[in-house]
């Protein structure tokens, strides 16, 4: 009987000490990173595969690069707080960059792109539409 109390006990007292470690881990948890995702598509909607993708932080001018999936989209995970000018270009149509590409905390921005066909080497830049994350 008294091993049995000394058990109870024993847990009870490690699962408070397990409670008061976790919570203080728990606090610096915190992200100060967000992110930016889209569907890069051309004039008739479908998806452009392969087409390259930079985002650029204006502030320090850091750049981050992936490559559109099969599926047309493109994702940039865990990128420092501050606003990206994100570019796209496919071949075949013209390069499109999107400047003022907020990225906040915790939030990851979605940015669809929609490519034009290429006319004698033209690159569009535009400005992003209404902050919807």
């Amino acid at each position: 009987m008294l091993n049995r109390i000394t058990r109870s006990l024993f847990a009870a007292l490690l699962l408070t000490v397990a409670v008061v470690i976790a919570i203080p881990v728990a606090s610096f948890a915190q992200t100060f990173r967000g992110g930016i995702n889209g569907i890069v598509t051309d004039p008739s909607g479908a998806v452009v595969p392969g087409a390259a993708v930079e985002a650029v932080d204006t502030a320090t001018g850091a750049s981050h690069k992936t490559v559109t999936s099969s599926a047309g989209e493109y994702s940039f995970q865990d990128l420092p707080l501050g606003n990206y000018t994100v570019t796209v270009t496919g071949s075949g149509f013209q390069s499109k960059a999107v400047s003022k590409v907020p990225v906040t905390a915790g939030v990851i921005y979605t940015l669809p792109v929609k490519l034009a066909v290429a006319s004698a080497g033209e690159t569009a830049v535009t400005q992003p539409v209404a902050s919807a994350p």
